[in-house]
């Protein structure tokens, strides 16, 4: 009788060059992952080179995110691009586990050393505010007063402003936080008094709204982008005329390059609009990051992106940007 003949194995689907890591499935963060999910594909269809790409979800917990991560690099992918989280990227970073080139889509909650392979990226908004330092510093400001809405949020800007400012050679000549049950009007007296030939607002925009009036329309006033909301509402920012800030092209340049290259998807809201440009970006790094290439200097929707000195970070320089007749426009 005739030897059976052998059947043949299935062969495996060939491993995808890209493993894109998002928490899909997490409540909290499911809106932007998938936005920002939909910038990346965006990009990816536009490059000629089409880079295979599997998405993988996961929730918020660092347990799976490493997980996740463990199963792409073992799938055979050569880049990595998450964890969207801060405690996700905490987590990969402490794992001693980054095997493979990985783009961070945040940055470490406590800062610690990145490992080799792993690249920090994101919407930081100490970064935002360390930029804005600088910017203040190269106008001539030399004394600033830093005001602040008591939110742990406005409390980071405020201090990498601080930071930042100083390591200049700046002078902080005083910190003022206020709530929505502040006396603003106290506020106003001691702005007022302070011999600071500038000032930096650390607030998001409802916050901001609210304190500029009782704030120095006299002194140069900066920001980060948290005080821009994305919308157009001349009416309701003109309290805001004149702060000087960054933000990234896709929402205030729209005949930059990067930006008339992308479609736009019109039914995200502007938060999530961020998220869309910044999945735009990661594509564009991975595919850099892919190709090995020891320089990266791109033009990107979020700003321009290009490799720290330690090579550890992608450093994003936001567009400078001014409130003009309750619009925010570049400077």
């Amino acid at each position: 009788m005739p030897a059976a003949a052998a059947t043949p194995e299935t062969p495996a689907p060939p491993a995808s060059e890209i493993a894109l890591l998002l928490p899909l499935k997490s409540a909290d963060f499911q809106a932007a992952a998938e936005a920002l999910r939909l910038g990346f594909m965006t990009a990816r269809e536009r490059d000629g080179n089409k880079l295979s790409v599997t998405i993988r979800g996961t929730d918020a917990s660092g347990e799976q995110i490493l997980l996740e991560y463990e199963a792409a690099v073992r799938a055979g992918a050569k880049v990595v691009v998450g964890p969207l989280t801060r405690s996700g990227v905490s987590a990969i970073a402490a794992s001693n586990r980054v095997s493979v080139p990985t783009l961070a889509l945040n940055y470490p909650e406590a800062q610690p050393k990145m490992p080799a392979k792993l690249y920090g990226f994101g919407l930081s908004v100490e970064l935002e505010a360390r930029q804005v330092a600088v910017q203040a510093w190269d106008d001539g400001i030399r004394q600033m007063l830093v005001v602040s809405a008591a939110s742990p949020l406005a409390r980071r800007a405020s201090q990498a402003f601080a930071e930042g400012f100083r390591t200049l050679g700046g002078r902080i000549l005083d910190t003022l936080e206020f709530t929505p049950a502040s006396d603003l009007l106290v506020l106003k007296q001691m702005v007022a008094k302070s011999d600071a030939d500038g000032l930096f607002l650390a607030a998001d925009v409802e916050q901001a709204r609210l304190a500029r009036p009782f704030m120095s329309n006299v002194l140069p006033t900066y920001a980060t982008s948290l005080l821009h909301s994305g919308r157009a509402e001349p009416l309701a920012n003109v309290d805001l005329n004149g702060i000087r800030f960054v933000e990234m092209p896709w929402l205030v340049q729209p005949d930059h390059p990067a930006v008339m290259s992308y479609a736009r998807l019109d039914s995200l809201g502007p938060e999530l609009q961020r998220f869309f440009a910044l999945g735009i970006d990661a594509y564009r790094l991975a595919a850099e990051i892919m190709l090995n290439r020891g320089r990266i200097n791109l033009d990107g929707v979020t700003g321009r992106l290009g490799l720290s000195t330690t090579g550890n970070q992608v450093e994003r320089e936001a567009l400078a940007t001014q409130f003009r007749d309750g619009a925010a426009v570049p400077r």
